[in-house]
């Protein structure tokens, strides 16, 4: 683990060797990154964030509309399985 006075010494050095122009840039460079990716209104974060909001409540819906139809055809099936007994029925007893 590095002590303070050898992290003083690096960035010393890494003074020495960038000139101001680069420093400027690199911290231009950063704060640019910073607010795309920050922005508390359209930042990156926030558009994961909502994305995965949206997706979440997709999903409990398509659950739900699942549960739906599958009642629905239930419902069908056990209709037409009775039309079916009750048509063997009439053919087999009232001839």
């Amino acid at each position: 683990m590095a002590t303070n006075k050898d992290i003083i010494k690096k960035l010393d050095c890494v003074e020495e060797r960038l000139t101001n122009g680069e420093l400027e840039e690199i911290h231009s460079t950063v704060k640019e990154i910073k607010e795309v990716l920050l922005d508390p209104e359209d930042g990156l974060i926030v558009r994961v964030n909502k994305n995965t909001y949206w997706r979440k409540q997709i999903n409990i819906q398509d659950i739900e509309e699942l549960k739906n139809f599958k009642s629905n055809v239930t419902h069908a099936l056990w209709g037409v399985y009775t039309l079916v007994l009750g048509i063997i029925a009439k053919i087999l007893f009232w001839k």
